[in-house]
């Protein structure tokens, strides 16, 4: 547990907790979003999302690449379809954090003390979106989260991250189709989880990192 972490239960308890957590979910989703955007490819008009094994199968399957490689994204050199997917993938990527922190929560805490940490969480990732430019109210914030958030109570999804295959039968892959469906596109598009630019390598560390923090903070201070 971090001295962030241990503050927070410290000082507050944990609505003070969920605070912290919710700032570095929106953190954290973020950086997950860039490692899924560049992660994609597109194909022609028309056909479902696929989300493939390795990139190398996205290009076999006719689906372009859009990087080669890791690198910083530069928005105003993206055209306005990428941006729009950009901008859904950070906004489906935050949503999914919250999810992972939130049913994080929900396994190891009492009941009264879970309500506090949501009480915590919600605030504080909205607040966070705005103050890193995504949005520009805490009201449209909330707007653009609760198509993911709504969508995950029906999504019939037993896992939230497919460990061993991120973005297959989990939330993960229910939130990367919707953030594309959201973009109402005639582009169909692909997404690698293992490669050059696959996003595996940032997802289950940010999942199983959440989750040691909330199981450790929960033991530390017995929530």
């Amino acid at each position: 547990m971090g001295l962030k972490d241990w503050i927070a239960g410290k000082v507050a308890g944990p609505q003070s907790y969920g605070d912290v957590m919710g700032r570095q979910a929106r953190e954290g989703g973020s950086a997950l979003a860039n490692m899924v955007f560049m992660s994609h490819g597109t194909g022609g008009k028309g056909g479902p999302t696929v989300i493939f094994d390795r990139s190398a199968d996205m290009e076999a399957a006719g689906f372009a690449p859009r990087f080669q490689e890791i690198t910083q994204i530069d928005l105003p050199s993206i055209t306005l379809e990428e941006q729009i997917l950009f901008k859904n993938l950070q906004t489906a990527m935050i949503s999914y954090a919250y999810m992972v922190n939130s049913n994080g929560a929900s396994q190891y805490m009492q009941r009264n003390n879970f309500s506090k940490f949501q009480k915590g969480l919600a605030p504080s990732l909205l607040q966070s979106m705005v103050h890193c430019g995504l949005y520009s109210k805490v009201e449209a914030a909330q707007t653009a989260v609760t198509p993911y958030l709504s969508s995950s109570d029906t999504a019939q999804l037993r896992m939230i991250l497919n460990t061993e295959k991120p973005a297959s039968s989990d939330l993960l892959e229910h939130f990367i189709l919707r953030a594309v469906n959201l973009c109402q596109t005639k582009l169909s598009y692909g997404f690698a989880r293992t490669g050059p630019t696959g996003f595996d390598v940032i997802v289950v560390p940010l999942a199983e990192d959440s989750l040691k923090s909330i199981s450790g903070a929960t033991r530390q201070f017995n929530w």
